[in-house]
């Protein structure tokens, strides 16, 4: 009796733990870490029931938002002959959000934090339900909170999306110094006064969890606020002051956006107190070679020399110095961007910041990730970089293995997919449904375009910035003709369908490899490079098999100099 009276006291207070006031721990909270080592991994359950139609092998695909090298990861699970799927998540972390898509029934947002289960029938349901409605219903504990979150995101929406849409711009517009400080401070009082009214409204009508509504839409403000505040002043000192001491309470997107945009604020201040890059490289300065050594001491020299001509002559020597100590450059400036977090915050939401720097840090992630792992004091951060370290340096070794052991093939053999069609313009389109093993397609890529670099674009038929950027691409292509270069564009099947891709590519006109290619194998190849996130997405193979997805962000970003560098052919 002694023994169960201990276990169900342990077991109330592991309930209790992640609750203060009645509301969620905050995810920075200093108990968090506590909480956490006491808490079992959750599940999502989803069932459908009343078709008609049979449901074994439906296609259910859902992202999670967490922190690490991308904020969201996306997975997929099929229902069984009764209709039913369990989804069990990778982590331990309460109220992370999830992105649902149940065949053509539903997609919704949902918190998973202990026990939900997602029930939608499809004998109601006509067509996909978005977020909530008629048909679709949740149950468990975490029931009544999703149900809240996703009536008040429907609530009104276009007001919501239009306030949301204004708050963005004008944060961007502050950023840039497109908008004085002084009117983004008076744009942005009145967009927050008008997300509070919007909130009061639907609490006064729909009473119950108002924490949880406030707090995601305090982390929606200020998850952009931090973006606009880059340079504080004395006249935004105290919006800055209200910013940064928000805590959200949920792993949502607005959650992960506020930790991700408040760590690359630190990260990339102008700091005068850190030691310089300069000071840095000069720590290792008897492992250099004479050549590295020499471009150094030129540095220093000429940095502290008054010239007329002394900018100019060190643009020449930053770039020499980032050609010879290239990885040692990098490392540098990932330990300045540790230091900077480092100075301006404290446990455990310095860890938690730190997080965001695998998105900088994962072309180098066998230097970048031991080192946050070294800095961490919070459980649960160390055991994200531990995870994501050790599936980076599998995935890293089954790429190399995978090159390595690529043979001489005829060229007919490098299956990249089913021809659909070869245009005027010179592209040549192909569609990609199903292949044996992601490595077979990857190693055919490699194969049928051997001794060029290859530029993969990940994109989709309906992302804006990626239509735009494949106009920028199409222009790169022509200036950069005479490089040995692949240009290669994988448009992803999720949400669209071959006549549409088509007619986009006949619309552009870009020359190179179109590949219109299942979800499913676009996410086993995302996985396979390291290169999770959103649209578009940009892959690197260089000729010697160098892979990286983060040195191109837009194509728009390029000239041919720079390009030539990304790809390494400079």
């Amino acid at each position: 009796m002694k023994i169960l009276a201990t276990v169900a006291v342990l077991a109330l207070s592991v309930s209790l733990f992640a609750q203060k006031n009645n509301r969620a721990l905050p995810i920075d909270d200093k108990e968090m870490d506590a909480y956490l080592r006491l808490r079992e991994v959750p599940e999502l359950k989803i069932t459908v029931m009343n078709s008609t139609r049979s449901l074994n092998g439906t296609k259910v695909k859902y992202t999670v938002v967490h922190l690490g090298t991308t904020t969201q990861v996306t997975g997929f699970a099929t229902l069984d002959d009764h209709g039913r799927a369990v989804i069990k998540m990778n982590e331990n972390l309460p109220y992370q959000q999830v992105w649902l898509t149940v065949d053509d029934y539903l997609y919704t947002g949902i918190l998973v934090n202990t026990d939900l289960e997602v029930v939608i029938d499809a004998g109601v349901v006509k067509k996909e339900a978005y977020l909530f409605g008629t048909g679709i219903s949740f149950k468990g504990t975490d029931a009544g909170l999703n149900e809240a979150l996703c009536k008040k995101t429907l609530y009104k929406k276009d007001l919501g999306d239009s306030l949301s849409s204004r708050l963005v711009q004008v944060c961007l517009d502050a950023a840039n110094k497109q908008l004085p400080q002084s009117s983004f401070l008076v744009t942005a009082d009145s967009i927050y006064a008008a997300l509070k009214q919007l909130d009061d409204a639907y609490i006064k009508d729909n009473p119950g969890y108002e924490w949880a509504i406030r707090n995601q839409t305090d982390s929606r403000f200020y998850e952009w606020v931090i973006v606009a505040l880059r340079s504080v002043d004395s006249s935004t000192n105290n919006l800055y002051k209200k910013a940064i001491a928000h805590q959200p309470c949920f792993m949502s997107n607005e959650g992960a956006g506020f930790y991700r945009n408040l760590s690359h604020t630190y990260a990339f201040a102008n700091d005068q107190t850190t030691p310089a890059l300069q000071d840095l490289l000069y720590l290792k300065y008897n492992t250099y070679t004479n050549g590295q050594k020499a471009v150094l001491d030129s540095i220093k020299e000429y940095e502290s020399a008054e010239r007329k001509d002394k900018a100019a002559i060190l643009k020449r020597l930053y770039a020499r110095r980032y050609t010879l100590l290239k990885k040692e450059v990098q490392a540098a400036n990932f330990e300045q961007f540790v230091q900077r977090i480092e100075k301006n915050s404290t446990n455990p939401r310095t860890d938690i910041l730190k997080l965001s720097l695998m998105e900088l840090g994962k072309d180098d992630f066998s230097a970048s990730f031991p080192l946050l792992l070294n800095s961490m004091k919070t459980g649960w951060t160390k055991q994200v970089v531990e995870q994501e370290l050790n599936a980076f340096t599998a995935s890293r070794k089954e790429v190399q293995q995978l090159f390595q052991s690529s043979g001489v093939l005829r060229s007919d053999s490098f299956f990249i997919g089913k021809p659909v069609a070869a245009l005027s313009f010179g592209a040549r389109l192909y569609r990609l449904d199903s292949i044996d093993h992601i490595d077979r397609f990857i190693s055919n890529l490699r194969s049928k375009f051997k001794d060029r670099a290859l530029v993969i674009d990940i994109w989709a038929t309906w992302c804006g910035p990626c239509i735009a950027d494949i106009t920028n691409s199409k222009k790169l292509h022509e200036e950069t003709k005479d490089l040995p270069v692949e240009y290669i564009y994988l448009c992803t099947t999720s949400g669209s369908d071959e006549e549409t891709w088509k007619n986009r590519i006949g619309t552009l006109k870009p020359s190179g490899t179109h590949i219109f290619i299942n979800e499913e194998l676009e996410s086993a190849f995302r996985k396979k490079l390291n290169a999770n996130g959103g649209y578009p997405t940009y892959i690197v193979i260089d000729k010697r098999g160098n892979i990286s997805s983060d040195r191109i962000s837009f194509m728009s970003e390029l000239s041919r100099e720079k390009f030539a560098e990304a790809t390494g052919l400079k």
